[in-house]
């Protein structure tokens, strides 16, 4: 059966970068390696957007490049009392416009405790309205909300290519 071009150029431009993001989400161990953390944590993050979110909806995925937000948290991983401020990564990928917009992604926290250094790893989804101030809201192994501190611009006139957030999230594994 023929196809359209422009439908199959459609399909194209939406998948690639949605395949391109999975691709570049870090691996995550299985889940019996897994450290069990029971934390409440604030995350403050720098996030690139690529493709930068427009008045038009689209894919995009967003990355903080590695370890560089910070994580303030209490509670304990694996039994053990968090003892300073960690670090934190995240990679996630979905569909947005200046409205509203909804994807999944990965975080790696590594934090201080009484036992040493530890690591965690787990998943995300995340849903937003744009409703200016307004926070996303944050499910998975992190539950709470993220709060545009700034951005790099205004989606409007120009796309937003880049976020810093706070996410106040609850963090279990």
């Amino acid at each position: 059966m023929f196809h359209p071009l422009r439908l199959s150029i459609r399909h194209l431009l939406l998948t690639v970068p949605l395949a391109t993001a999975l691709l570049v989400l870090p691996a995550i161990p299985a889940s019996a390696d897994t450290p069990q953390a029971n934390l409440d944590c604030t995350f403050t993050t720098t996030q690139n957007i690529t493709p930068p979110i427009s008045p038009e909806f689209g894919p995009f995925a967003e990355s903080t490049h590695g370890l560089t937000g910070t994580a303030t948290c209490t509670g304990t991983v694996d039994g053990q009392t968090v003892t300073g401020t960690g670090t934190v990564a995240l990679s996630a990928a979905g569909s947005a416009d200046c409205t509203t917009g909804s994807g999944s992604g990965t975080f790696i926290l590594q934090i201080p405790t009484t036992g040493g250094t530890k690591t965690v790893t787990g998943r995300f989804d995340f849903t937003f309205s744009n409703v200016p101030g307004g926070p996303a809201t944050v499910t998975g192994d992190l539950t709470g909300t993220s709060t545009i501190i700034s951005a790099v611009g205004d989606c409007v006139n120009t796309p937003i290519s880049q976020i810093t957030t706070r996410l106040d999230v609850h963090v279990s594994t």
